[in-house]
């Protein structure tokens, strides 16, 4: 077809591009001279003098510029051309040459375009699809929750779910947008204080390293010198109490010893002196203080100083031996100021989010005098004395301290308490409320640094022994924060250039000034109300989570000089058209601080390289290609396992797989995209490669392998595209056909006519004759014949490979019949010398195919015909370079619709 083509095409343009009416003028006169008596040999007897099958008719225009104005009439004629479907059989038909001059005529007549004046197109405004919404909000907010899965599904249009045309807002998503911005928020702008250890490890937890060691229950026995060691985490930098509970059989003059090792370094060694009871099993309390890095830490017990004593009469003094019962790690003791999420880190530029603060339950306290017991979260004092905590006060200063407390009253006086910390009580009170209800008391104090103990005394106990009345004291919790006279991290006067911060953010470009005035109003109205500035900023963030400029793109600026109607998009709209592009995802740090320098557009080819590098890119392969060769459908697919049992072991995952690592291996290697019709490689996994029969596998994992000798090759012959274009029980060389048409070529076959019944089940699967037998039989109907022509040659070129992508060369034990000739003349036996007409011959066909399909999905719209002229650059463009993949993707971010923008109204 292009040799033919380009030789029509020399024969109706000029050596040098002509003005637009030189041109016009051209065009009337090759339409009067060779086209329009072309049209009234062929086309006229059924669509013109009155006549008009199928609704079409080329009487409406009276005058050729009417005429030539109605693209979308020449659209269709144009497809029923290319397709061979017109004229019909037993009509009179125009030669190859005779169809190309009559597209070459419409395409350079009807859908010129000035290529010194280019369009860009419109700008469509769309909202963030699911995909889209997860990845910014994970990207922006560092949350790893994926609130989209409760939106409703996105629309489709043009093949893909992100055409800012029907992705509509309905009232029900807004809700959900309000529902998840909450959700969202409340991760967000977590300002939690990290939690505080208390671990318990058992001694049979602990894994040996070296020497002899045994599991007796829960304990661990050393019976040499031995190691043994076990990781935990720790939850912040600080002070920790580790408490080994020990106790050994003792041999000779000295006590077994033990070392203390935490990540390799050797702490301390100690001396067990409680000795082993059988019968009373009895442990000594080693209690050692450790300073700890945040993370995971080895923490090694060794017992170092076995020894054995054969001649002593008594068995327990025969060896020295060591039991370990269990480990306890508590801590810190410090005061840990609320590290806050990720995103307050960032916001805050990693300043703590507020004060340094301890909290412990009441369960968490020791009982230091008197008779306590712990309870559900709190301790009870049933007696006058006190429970205590150990504190570590790194920087002297006034503290809060805080107690929730409770008591069960009795006699005339209610329950007091008072607070000690470093020898100083530092406040008293009465807990008023009956029936335990908890009261909460605070104060300060003035606290010097250093290792301290808080404890809460309870002072009147009370019993009566007549009434059985008795009063006691439940301390729920106790908390320590400060230094007050430090200050928080977030002060009030800091909020504006917060919100600021934070709006540029989300809206991935600098805030308006009207946009600055009206969210830094909010916050301060926010703070007036008695917030702190910190819920004030989460407010903030729940707003901004749902306005038009986090949940919409496609607002651009113009920048520059305005020519013919057009201007290029400013930089930070660029940097979104790129990030939400290749990656799903919206811009990052480099691209938007390339962008505030205005340098992105002339740094867009490295930039491009960089983005295809990151993981991120993974997303085109997910979104575009799993849109484009409807890969995603293989997640609903369901053949008829009845007919087909081996489905049931999960192939279709591979088959998936493979196509997606297929598409990523192309596009990121920068290799040719013929490869994707008539590659000699694919990837596979073992299951995979036993479906396909591949010879020499070795290994499980996907990998890499060669087709050479086998019948397949590039993605039509892939389980998934294989199993996609089928039904459930058999093959549709219809489906095939038509996909390899659409989604490859990009000529689609007109849609069936009315009335036409489909293939009966019943009896394709009761007949002995092959599906091509009974398609010629249902083909008889003249008015299926044109496009059945244009249509079967390629479906039925697929019948060699089954419903499920297994190669075969047998349907009801009758040979397949795979050959077809082409409409423009090209025979072939198979799917393999298809597959090589396809490389050869339509290679360009397939590029502007993918080049069409590339730009609607990086613009989020529909093509126009004034896109034709960018089209046919990218084409070019990528041909020159070899059909590189990465050419072809560079000549798409950098054609007009994605570089520029109308304005001053629609261009006509």
């Amino acid at each position: 077809m292009s040799i033919l083509r380009s030789i029509a095409l020399l024969s109706l343009l000029p050596a040098a591009a002509p003005a637009a009416e030189a041109l016009a003028t051209r065009g009337q006169a090759t339409y009067e001279k060779k086209i329009k008596p072309m049209l009234e040999q062929y086309c006229f007897d059924c669509h013109a003098d009155g006549m008009d099958k199928g609704n079409f008719t080329f009487d409406k225009y009276t005058e050729y510029s009417a005429l030539r104005s109605d693209m979308k009439f020449w659209d269709h004629v144009r497809q029923q051309i290319v397709t061979h479907v017109m004229p019909p059989e037993k009509k009179d038909k125009p030669s190859l040459v005779q169809r190309d001059e009559m597209v070459a005529w419409i395409d350079d007549a009807i859908f010129w375009f000035d290529p010194t004046k280019p369009d860009p197109g419109h700008v469509t405004y769309r909202r963030l699809n699911r995909t889209e919404y997860n990845n910014t909000v994970k990207d922006l907010l560092y949350v790893d929750s994926r609130p989209a899965r409760e939106f409703p599904p996105d629309d489709t249009g043009y093949g893909y779910d992100n055409i800012g045309d029907v992705l509509s807002l309905s009232p029900m998503l807004m809700e959900k947008y309000l529902r998840a911005s909450r959700a969202v928020a409340d991760i967000a702008m977590d300002a939690a204080t990290p939690g505080h250890a208390d671990v318990e490890i058992v001694g049979r937890k602990f894994y040996k390293q070296k020497g002899e060691t045994k599991e007796d229950g829960t304990r661990r026995w050393f019976f040499t010198n031995a190691e043994v060691s076990q990781r935990f985490g720790v939850p912040a930098d600080g002070t920790y109490t580790v408490t080994l509970h020990v106790a050994a059989t003792q041999v000779g003059g000295e006590h077994a010893k033990l070392g203390l090792k935490v990540n390799g370094k050797e702490e301390s060694t100690f001396e067990v002196t409680q000795l082993w009871k059988a019968d009373k099993p009895e442990f000594q309390a080693i209690t050692q203080t450790l300073s700890l890095k945040a993370g995971e830490t080895k923490l090694t017990v060794a017992f170092l100083n076995d020894q054995g004593d054969e001649k002593n009469p008594k068995a327990s003094k025969k060896d020295r031996n060591v039991v370990l019962d269990k480990v306890e790690l508590k801590g810190p003791h410090s005061l840990l100021a609320p590290r806050g999420s990720r995103f307050l880190r960032w916001l805050l530029n990693e300043k703590p989010v507020g004060l340094p603060a301890v909290q412990w339950t009441g369960e968490d306290l020791e009982s230091g005098q008197g008779v306590a017991q712990k309870d559900t979260g709190g301790i009870r004092l049933s007696s006058k004395g006190y429970v205590k905590h150990p504190v570590q006060i790194n920087s002297a200063g006034k503290y809060r301290i805080t107690v929730k407390a409770g008591a069960q009253q009795a006699g005339e006086d209610p329950a007091k308490f008072d607070v000690r910390i470093a020898g100083n009580t530092v406040g008293a009170f009465s807990v008023t409320a009956k029936n335990q209800t908890p009261q909460t008391f605070n104060l300060d104090a003035q606290i010097p640094a250093g290792s301290h103990e808080i404890q809460i005394w309870f002072l009147n106990d009370y019993y009566e022994a007549a009434t059985k009345a008795d009063r006691n004291l439940w301390v729920h919790q106790v908390k320590i924060e400060g230094p007050l006279d430090k200050g928080g991290a977030i002060q009030a006067a800091a909020v504006p250039a917060l919100v600021e911060k934070m709006g540029t953010r989300l809206f991935r470009r600098p805030m308006t000034s009207d946009e600055k005035t009206k969210w830094q109003e909010f916050a301060t109205l926010a703070m007036k109300e008695g917030e702190k500035p910190l819920g004030a900023l989460r407010f903030v963030l729940e707003g901004m989570l749902v306005s038009p400029s986090f949940l919409f793109r496609g607002d651009p600026q113009p920048v520059g000089a305005i020519t013919d109607g057009s201007a290029l998009i400013d930089e930070y709209s660029l940097a979104s058209r790129l990030s939400y592009f290749f990656w799903s995802s919206p811009p990052d740090s480099k691209l938007l601080e390339l962008a505030s320098k205005g340098q992105l557009r002339q740094n867009l080819a490295a930039e491009m390289k960089r983005m295809i590098g990151d993981a991120r890119a993974w997303s085109l392969t997910e979104d575009f290609a799993g849109q484009w060769l409807q890969i995603r459908d293989m997640d609903i697919v369901t053949p008829d396992v009845r007919r087909f049992p081996e489905w049931k072991g999960g192939v279709g995952f591979s088959m998936k797989k493979e196509s997606q690592l297929f598409f990523d291996h192309i596009f990121r290697e920068n290799r040719s995209i013929i490869d994707f019709l008539n590659a000699d490689y694919t990837f596979a996994d073992k299951k995979l490669a036993d479906w396909y029969g591949l010879k020499d596998f070795k290994g499980d994992k996907f990998q890499k392998v060669s087709l050479v000798g086998t019948p397949r090759g590039g993605i039509l012959t892939q389980g998934s595209v294989l199993t996609l274009t089928s039904g459930q029980t058999r093959t549709s060389p219809v489906k095939r056909g038509k996909y390899l048409l659409e989604n490859i070529l990009g000529t689609p076959p007109p849609p069936a006519p009315g009335g036409v019944p489909p293939l009966d089940e019943a009896k394709v699967r009761k007949s002995k004759m092959t599906l091509r037998d009974q398609f010629a039989e249902h083909r008889a109907n003249t008015s299926c014949a044109g496009c059945h022509a244009f249509l079967d040659p390629m479906g039925f070129a697929f019948e060699h490979y089954d419903a499920i992508g297994r190669y075969r060369e047998k349907e009801k034990d009758l040979p397949i019949d795979a050959a077809g000739t082409l409409v423009r003349g090209q025979a072939f036996q198979d799917m393999t010398q298809l597959r090589e007409i396809l490389a050869r011959d339509m290679a360009d066909d397939f590029t502007r195919n993918l080049a069409e399909n590339m730009l609607t999905f990086a613009l989020g719209r529909g093509l126009e015909h004034s896109d034709k002229p960018a089209i046919k650059e990218i084409v070019r463009r990528t041909k020159e370079d070899g059909y590189k993949f990465q050419s072809l993707t560079l000549a798409v971010i950098e054609s007009v619709p994605f570089q520029k923008m109308r304005v001053g109204g629609e261009a006509e």
